[in-house]
């Protein structure tokens, strides 16, 4: 500091640092006189990734099916660096087909599978530490809750595929949605299936993760996949076991009720700020929502609160067709009367009951070929759902309030 102080005296002289941890930095440089401008470089645009990436393929040669603007639009919050990363990884594929072939290893092609393989292969530097893959689940592979998935799309899809759409008629998009019910009902399946359809980037924690760290370093996560989502936007937040982070307030003096208070208000601030942020959208999922704080689940944060119920007749013949539609199973199975045995079954158990009727088909003839009525039947009676009528009506009664 003495240095730099005695710059003052020195003409033409200009200092310029760098870092990727702003907040880290003593206040005693970040004052006028020091460091006077601060320039925050956020990661490019859609149209500065396409002519980032026109850039670094300027020297190859690609297919004329390939679409760098389509490239670039899946491409959100890759930085230059994660964009060359990218174009090398596009190019090896293409190169070991061309070493194969003993042709001019200067002279290849990139194919759109091969851009293909490089994006599953490379992700965007800020997302790493706080994501996880977001699996390819579509709305297809969930069973049932038609209403449900409707309404997601409406409210996690529509404003990051129809942006202009919203600003025309001057709405403000959803902030948040909060998934509520049983246990195994696919609380947790349905956000990342949004976030599928949505081609979003994807953050998840875990309610228990952030709360199980050393004091502190749960708000400095919570504050830290905010700060990412908001330069990696369009993206999704998704949040498991929501009661833990979002529990209610007071009650009971213990640390734990202290942890808990400090992440809900870091929680609160953070989705406050996204009235500022574009294309950053919350979702939260639990099996207990009676212990959410009220102060979350109000317009502006969790704008809506869905109940995802147990499945009905339709929906458990729906989720029985998907689980069992890569099964060898007989021709006197009867999906459709299973699904009137089944009655209080959830998803997860349903998942659980076509994989136990294989089960017990190996277990009669190792050599089986195909899953038979009575398999199922063996496998039904062996299982029982853990849901009751009174937990439906507990979850009824909260969707009602």
């Amino acid at each position: 500091m003495d240095y730099k102080m005695s710059l003052a005296s020195i003409p033409q002289v200009v200092v310029v640092a760098s870092t990727n941890r702003a907040e880290a930095i003593d206040p005693a440089l970040r004052r006028f006189g020091r460091f006077d401008v601060e320039i925050e470089v956020t990661p490019p645009t859609e149209e500065e990734r396409i002519q980032i990436l026109k850039l670094y393929t300027r020297k190859l040669h690609l297919d004329s099916n390939v679409d760098l603007q389509a490239i670039a639009a899946s491409c959100n919050g890759f930085v230059g660096a994660d964009l060359e990363a990218l174009c090398r990884e596009a190019a090896m594929p293409a190169i070991k087909r061309n070493l194969g072939a003993n042709k001019d290893a200067g002279v290849f092609s990139l194919t759109t599978e091969d851009w293909k393989h490089a994006r599953s292969v490379v992700c965007p530097s800020i997302t790493r530490g706080v994501t996880v893959e977001i699996p390819k689940v579509t709305w297809e592979d969930i069973g049932g809750l038609k209403d449900l998935k409707k309404k997601l799309q409406q409210a996690v899809e529509w404003p990051i595929k129809h942006p202009s759409a919203f600003t025309r008629l001057g709405i403000s998009p959803m902030r948040g949605i909060l998934l509520y019910g049983p246990p195994g009902c696919s609380k947790t399946t349905l956000a990342k299936a949004a976030a599928h359809a949505a081609q979003a980037s994807f953050f998840s924690l875990s309610g228990a993760e952030l709360f199980s760290m050393y004091v502190g370093e749960g708000e400095a996560l919570l504050r830290n996949t905010f700060r990412r989502a908001r330069l990696a936007a369009p993206s999704i937040i998704l949040f498991d076991e929501a009661d833990v982070v979002g529990a209610k307030r007071g009650g009971s003096s213990s640390n734990s009720s202290t942890v808990g208070e400090r992440l809900l208000s870091t929680l609160l601030t953070e989705m406050d700020g996204l009235e500022e942020a574009k294309g950053v959208f919350v979702l939260a999922a639990t099996n207990r929502p009676h212990a959410i704080d009220v102060a979350l689940v109000r317009p502006g944060r969790f704008d809506l609160a869905l109940f995802v119920q147990p499945p009905d007749l339709e929906g458990r013949y729906e989720i029985l067709r998907v689980h069992t539609r890569n099964m060898s199973v007989g021709d006197d199975v009867d999906l459709k009367q299973i699904a009137k045995d089944t009655e209080l079954f959830t998803g997860a158990e349903l998942e659980g009951l076509c994989r136990e009727a294989g089960i017990v088909a190996l277990r009669e003839d190792i050599s089986a070929t195909v899953v038979c009525h009575r398999h199922f039947q063996t496998a039904k009676d062996s299982l029982k759902p853990a849901l009751t009528k009174a937990d439906v009506d507990s979850y009824l009664a909260f969707s009602t309030h």
